[in-house]
């Protein structure tokens, strides 16, 4: 005998429904509407002028006084340009390349063949060895290198180990030939060594990096040998950001699916008593159980009694599991209002360290909970909309006290302080340097190291003093 924990499909259905982000849900009520026959939509905002269409000067629309030959000509026109053009493909974009290229004929179709072998997320979708030309080992290896260095970088791989540890090592040539062609003392926004070690890490033991966290790392590698190197925190911090600007499936990008709008799944506005936090309902249809069928839960057939009492069951689970959601986001999100105040009422640069194990024990729930809740969704307040799980941030730097700075806290945030970066060298009217940052941050009780203000700059799209 076995004791054993199954979900039901009830379960997890509600489950599902915590994660979708606000464009998905909309789609999976409508598809559960067509499923379930008792379940109905009582009202619709978008669907509401599709149902009773207007005249276009109810709707304040100018109608056309063009003739029926010249819209239909343009409708035409329009037509021909939209089954023409096509979205560039993943082999089209590196083949396009390719012939800009000054390669050996051998090299240059062994490519060719390489780039055409390539699925979907940019790996191999049949061993390379196995295409015509792909026995000759010293070949095959210059057609791959070839294509792994074209954009997107990291194609032609086995998986996304392969891809990270490849766009890891261009990273690496890159940065030794910037580092190169500087001047000494120049500005570096790597640091060689720490890429080095991501590529190693990455090839060899990417187990090393399962916690995801940089102090874990540092253990790690203290403990275990096996990679010859240790690294203290800053590197250890180094490596995680730079492997999570690289891309584990490069092919992606060029997919055919339709981009989505970001639409904001909870609201918090401004009150004279503090701050309000809403669901965003707007665009969600409202939903309801079919009068029909809740009359037919009480019919002398027993066939269409039990079809309809397990329809209503159904749907009065779906719409509860709606609620149970909303309600969730809503308690997660009015925790943030708390936690993150500063950064609601002065912006960005106020944005405090958060953990979502802090949040879960505020609002009595589990940490996996809290991650499936925030995962996708968005919130808008007057600084913007940010993604939820911008408000969960790591700590870096110490904290000192400052007569010359207002701020009292004496923790922050990766985030607020690039956003302090920013500050400080958007207000200056000259170009500062790297260490000028350091300073000015230290001021403000922020102490970092010239590097990581550099390695944050770069993270912001700002080029050196050198260059501004």
């Amino acid at each position: 005998m076995q004791q054993r924990l199954s979900l039901s499909p009830q379960l997890v259905q509600s489950i599902k429904l915590m994660g979708m982000p606000f464009a998905e849900l909309r789609e999976r009520i409508l598809e559960e509407v067509d499923k379930n026959p008792a379940l109905e939509i009582v009202s619709d905002p978008f669907a509401a002028e599709s149902l009773s269409p207007r005249p276009p000067e109810a709707r304040g629309l100018r109608v056309s006084s063009r003739s029926a030959n010249e819209i239909a000509s343009d409708e035409h026109r329009d037509f021909i340009e939209g089954a023409l053009s096509r979205e560039e493909t993943l082999q089209g974009h590196l083949l396009s390349q390719l012939s800009e290229l000054s390669l050996p004929p051998e090299v240059a179709a062994l490519s060719a063949l390489v780039i055409q072998n390539l699925d979907g997320d940019g790996f191999n979708a049949a061993p390379p060895e196995e295409l015509p030309g792909g026995d000759d080992p010293v070949l095959l290896q210059e057609a791959l290198d070839t294509v792994r260095s074209l954009d997107p970088a990291g194609c032609a791989v086995s998986g996304f180990q392969e891809s990270l540890a490849v766009q890891a090592r261009l990273v690496l040539r890159d940065c030794r030939e910037l580092h190169s062609r500087e001047p000494l003392g120049g500005p570096a926004s790597l640091c060689p060594k720490a890429i080095g070690h991501a590529a190693e890490i990455l090839e060899r033991r990417i187990d090393l990096l399962s916690k995801g966290r940089p102090e874990a790392l540092v253990k790690a590698l203290a403990k275990d040998d096996s990679l010859g190197f240790t690294v203290d925190l800053e590197e250890a911090e180094e490596i995680f950001d730079l492997i999570r600007h690289l891309d584990p499936f490069p092919g992606r990008r060029f997919s055919q699916e339709s981009e989505r709008f970001v639409v904001p799944d909870v609201i918090v506005r401004r009150t004279e008593d503090g701050y309000s936090v809403t669901i965003n309902e707007e665009e969600i249809p409202v939903l309801g159980v079919s009068p029909f069928f809740m009359e037919l839960e009480g019919a002398s057939d027993r066939e269409s009694r039990d079809f309809s009492r397990e329809a209503v069951k159904e749907a009065r689970w779906f719409m509860n599991s709606l609620s149970r959601r909303n309600h969730t986001i809503l308690k997660l999100a009015r925790a943030l209002v708390v936690f993150q105040r500063d950064f609601f009422t002065y912006g960005p640069a106020r944005l405090a360290p958060l953990r979502m194990k802090d949040i879960a024990a505020e609002i009595g729930m589990h940490e996996a909970t809290v991650s499936r809740a925030a995962n996708g969704k968005y919130l808008q307040c007057e600084w913007g909309i940010f993604e939820i799980k911008y408000f969960f941030s790591n700590q870096v730097g110490s904290a000192v006290s400052s007569r010359s700075d207002s701020y009292t806290s004496a923790r922050f945030s990766k985030e607020g302080v690039k956003e302090t970066v920013r500050q400080i060298i958007e207000a200056s009217p000259e170009a500062l340097s790297d260490q000028k940052i350091v300073e000015q941050l230290a001021l403000r009780g922020i102490k970092i190291a010239r590097r990581t203000v550099a390695k944050y700059r770069g993270e912001l799209a700002i080029k050196s003093s050198f260059e501004r």
